[in-house]
């Protein structure tokens, strides 16, 4: 070998791993795959001075060549059985392998290679800590084969792209943890947000609200000292008794509408389902609710269908309790509000219809909101809690509430669930289920 010779096969050697270094410090900064199978098909025909080469990825049983690089079209895009193309043969015997004429190998499907202008080729495999993850194909337009040194620095520039691809993985993993730890703090600052508004609100309000019945709370117990139990002073004694516990439970239900909308906002609300029976649950229901009814006002209930239903009798009762209350408050006197019930194949309806002030047009869309209240309740004590405690319960239970209303005309609530899909039930004595935690 002349000493020209020799000088120029070092200077091209020099200039390979010169160019395998720069792939080296390009891939190091790559964040994408597409920028990695850019890089590595690119350099991979520079330090094999190959005509093309290919930048194969595995998935599951198959071969997909990603990208190409090379003088006339190979197989991007498509798809090929592992078992049935070098490249798959490169990635299960975990090895590199370098075939002088593609027609004269078995490992070879010839038809898949009769279309392009490959005569030789080496492939070698992008290995992993498991299972090699894809491969690297070098082909040339001639029968070539290429030397020790070409086929290790392929095998180099593969290695190298595993661990860029493991990084990426890495990488991607760690960026999306940040994002979604950023949602979710995101999400708490905006609810905590939320919740410092309902609290200013809420004291805001009670700073007003609780002024009045808390006068007539003082007022009407300083006024029974002065009275004996017998003639006028009797039913004066009672007028201001009343005053005191419709104050006093105005009160209790401002404090409890805070607490439970705070309870469901946190995600604090049990859900216990368990079978009762229906009549009974909502005669319960009227019982509490007659001693806070409007003079001459009544509740009148009728059911129809099944007895039983299962479902979560705490939640359904404040759902009941704050929609009676409501028809109840916006209501006349002498007015009567219409209770009815079904429950059929495992569904049960509850309809409210009272006939009171109704909801003006423009309010309805937004009457489940937090503190909202409807423009025509002006000098009607409440807190604007109650709809949106019950939309929030009703969500609870997979379950819809919805009205139909007209100013001076009444509203009508209807409110829907239907038997939760049992899972972690309990048994009781050997009895048909009788709770169920919520999943």
């Amino acid at each position: 070998m002349s000493t020209s010779t020799s000088v120029l096969e070092c200077s091209m050697n020099k200039q390979t791993v010169q160019c395998l270094v720069q792939a080296v410090q390009k891939l190091s900064l790559s964040r994408d795959i597409e920028t990695v199978m850019f890089i590595v098909r690119t350099t991979a025909r520079k330090i094999s001075g190959a005509d093309g080469a290919t930048f194969v990825l595995r998935e599951n049983d198959k071969c997909y060549y990603a990208d190409e690089d090379a003088i006339g079209p190979l197989w991007k895009g498509q798809r090929f059985p592992i078992y049935s193309c070098i490249s798959g043969w490169a990635m299960l015997h975990k090895q590199s392998v370098v075939i002088e004429d593609v027609y004269n190998d078995s490992r070879i499907p010839i038809n898949a290679y009769r279309p392009t202008f490959v005569k030789s080729l080496a492939m070698v495999p992008i290995r992993s800590i498991d299972d090699p993850i894809g491969a690297i194909g070098a082909y040339w337009a001639n029968q070539y084969v290429p030397t020790e040194e070409q086929v290790i620095l392929l095998q180099s520039l593969a290695d190298i792209t595993a661990v860029t691809l493991e990084n990426i993985k890495v990488y991607n993993e760690l960026e999306e943890r940040v994002k979604e730890r950023t949602r979710e703090l995101i999400s708490c600052l905006e609810r905590e947000k939320e919740m410092s508004a309902m609290r200013r609100h809420f004291f805001s309000m009670a700073s007003h609200e609780f002024k009045t019945p808390l006068t007539n709370i003082l007022t009407s117990t300083s006024l029974l000292e002065s009275y004996n139990n017998e003639g006028k002073n009797a039913e004066k004694r009672a007028k201001h008794i009343n005053r005191i516990t419709t104050c006093s439970q105005h009160l209790v239900d401002m404090v409890n509408d805070f607490l439970a909308a705070e309870k469901i906002e946190q995600g604090k609300t049990d859900i216990v389902f368990e079978w009762f029976n229906v009549k009974r649950f909502m005669k319960a229901i009227i019982d509490q609710m007659e001693s806070c009814l409007k003079k001459g006002q009544s509740l009148v209930y009728t059911h129809n269908g099944d007895s039983h239903i299962f479902q979560d009798k705490s939640i359904l009762r404040i759902v009941l309790l704050n929609i009676l209350s409501n028809a109840s408050k916006y209501s006349d006197e002498n007015k009567p509000i219409e209770i009815s019930t079904a429950v059929h194949a495992g569904e049960m309806t509850i309809k409210v219809k009272d006939h009171g002030i109704g909801i003006p047009k423009e309010d309805q869309p937004n009457i489940f909101n937090n503190f909202f209240r409807a423009g025509n309740t002006a000098g009607i004590q409440g807190t604007g809690l109650g709809l949106h405690i019950v939309k929030s319960c009703m969500e609870l239970l997979n379950g819809k509430v919805c009205f139909k209303s007209r100013p001076k005309h009444g509203t009508t609530f209807t409110i829907t669930c239907s038997n939760p899909r049992l899972k972690n039930v309990v048994m009781i004595n050997n009895a048909s289920p009788q709770y169920v935690n919520y999943i």
